[in-house]
């Protein structure tokens, strides 16, 4: 009965480094693709978010202009050109003049591309252009 056991002892054979490290690289490359597309979806998540501060701070800006004949001439002017009206806080409030990367809105009056105002996140990288999803997002795209 001794032998018996001893005998099955010797049958059992473990893993070796080689198969341990190729199931290692195997699960770090799928835990990288995972992360990746999580990644990717956060930001897609960011830009969809841009979209709809820079849409709301239009509606805004447009009430701005309709009660007082002109656009601001800055996001962030807590008086208007005529002194007289308080843009940040009867309009808008400060938290939302900044993108969902924590960056301010870039303003500007007159606008781009034959609009009366502009406003641009320069987005995921943080900088001026890009592609994919590091491109701007433009209020004139919207």
């Amino acid at each position: 009965m001794k032998n018996q056991k001893h005998k099955f002892n010797t049958l059992q054979k473990g893993f070796s480094l080689l198969e341990i490290l190729v199931v290692m690289v195997m699960m770090a490359t799928l835990i990288g693709l995972v992360a990746n597309s999580v990644g990717n979806n956060r930001v897609k998540g960011k830009i969809q978010e841009a979209k709809i501060r820079i849409g709301q701070l239009k509606i805004k800006i447009e009430e701005f202009n309709l009660d007082t004949g002109y656009y601001p001439r800055s996001l962030d002017a807590l008086v208007n050109d005529n002194g007289d009206s308080n843009w940040l806080g009867k309009y808008t409030k400060e938290k939302n003049l900044k993108d969902p990367w924590g960056e301010p809105f870039k303003y500007s009056n007159p606008g781009q591309n034959d609009e009366e105002f502009s406003i641009v996140s320069h987005g995921n990288d943080k900088a001026s252009g890009g592609t994919g999803l590091d491109k701007d997002i433009n209020s004139w795209d919207l």
